[in-house]
């Protein structure tokens, strides 16, 4: 098993087994609204005809950005 990085709402428990376990967001949705945040800032801060390229790039960043920033940084292992 790898590191695993919880949230401060994140839900830790001890199993019958004495051995810890988490339930933790997987950065799904910090993907999908940095991707629409993205993608749209992206339209709007485009020059001239290039808005779906703006768009493109903008939600591939916002995603990649939204993702990193949903998953914070305490360990369940």
């Amino acid at each position: 098993y790898q590191p695993r990085y919880l949230g401060a709402n994140d839900q830790i428990w001890r199993g019958y087994d004495n051995r810890y376990y988490c339930r933790r967001s997987d950065g799904t949705t910090g993907l999908i609204i940095g991707g629409l945040a993205g993608g749209t800032l992206g339209n709007v801060l485009a020059p001239g005809g290039s808005k779906v390229l703006g768009s493109i790039i903008g939600g591939t960043l916002g995603a990649v950005i939204g993702n990193s920033v949903d998953r914070n940084r305490v360990v369940c292992r």
